[in-house]
């Protein structure tokens, strides 16, 4: 019987309990600095405009490391093979750039697809005098979009664990996930979700103040609300990579990659063997 999303993220909680400060050190060099940054952005409304190169470049860095590392760690650590801090680390120059590129091959569907809606778009606007008709005509592009994001959930372990990069990835996670799509699309829905409504809570408890007039207490208390919500998006990212790292070893399983390591039933991963 195939593992449902409920299996999977009881096998990630059993994973990072062991290795919990691994993990959550990862978790503070790479994640925390982009949750911290981009709610602080929102928080204060500031103007990133004059550096949108370098904002951009800090995104791309700390986004592709936190995914290596965390994606590595987590293989090597569901199979039971010792991995350091440094060695994680260490593995993020040999597929960061693979993992870039690869990524730039993914948005041309989404981009031709995009364009294609904006240049029928105008097409229908003069006929429709209703927006929500219009809004009905861009649900289809949301549903590919969607598809599109559930079939290559995959394709960041595929270039960090197997060294591919290209379509290669694209077309492998594409074929690893059928018949685990529902899973995949729970997991989306799951992680975007929290990470969504905690981002919105701390937009709303925060708005209207620039976190630096009014008394230390208010300053203080201001603060810590952002440096808290930020810590717990951080730990969603962080679930969520792991997650997807975990779903790739079921999903070499449910297409028989593995049969020898996990067994035909998939009661369980390696993972409770060597965690108790």
């Amino acid at each position: 019987m195939a593992p449902n999303f409920f299996d999977i993220l009881s096998e990630c909680r059993h994973l990072l309990k062991p290795h919990k400060r691994h993990f959550h050190t990862l978790c503070l060099i790479f994640l925390f600095p982009l949750s911290f940054t981009f709610i602080s952005y929102l928080s204060f409304s500031i103007t990133l405009q004059p550096l949108p190169l370098l904002y951009s470049r800090f995104v791309f860095l700390f986004s592709y490391c936190a995914t290596i590392s965390i994606t590595y760690s987590t293989f090597h650590f569901l199979h039971a093979q010792p991995v350091n801090l440094l060695s994680a680390v260490t593995s993020i120059p040999t597929s960061i750039f693979p993992l870039f590129f690869t990524n730039i091959i993914s948005q041309v569907p989404l981009f031709l697809i995009s364009i294609l809606y904006f240049i029928l778009l105008p097409l229908i606007t003069p006929i429709s005098p209703f927006p929500y008709l219009i809004g009905l005509f861009a649900l289809p592009l949301l549903l590919v979009i969607l598809y599109l994001q559930v079939t290559w959930t995959l394709v960041p372990v595929l270039v960090v664990v197997e060294s591919c990069w290209g379509v290669e990835p694209l077309r492998r996670s594409a074929r690893l996930m059928k018949g685990m799509k529902r899973v995949a699309l729970s997991s989306f829905l799951f992680f975007g979700f929290f990470t969504g409504s905690i981002m919105w809570n701390c937009l709303f408890v925060t708005r209207g103040y620039d976190g630096f007039s009014g008394s230390w207490g208010r300053v203080v208390c201001h603060w810590v609300v952002i440096v808290t919500h930020s810590y717990m998006v951080a730990t969603l990212m962080l679930g969520n990579i792991v997650f997807n790292t975990v779903l790739y070893s079921y999903c070499k399983a449910n297409h028989g990659e593995v049969v020898e390591e996990f067994g035909k039933d998939y009661v369980s991963l390696p993972v409770n063997v060597y965690v108790v």
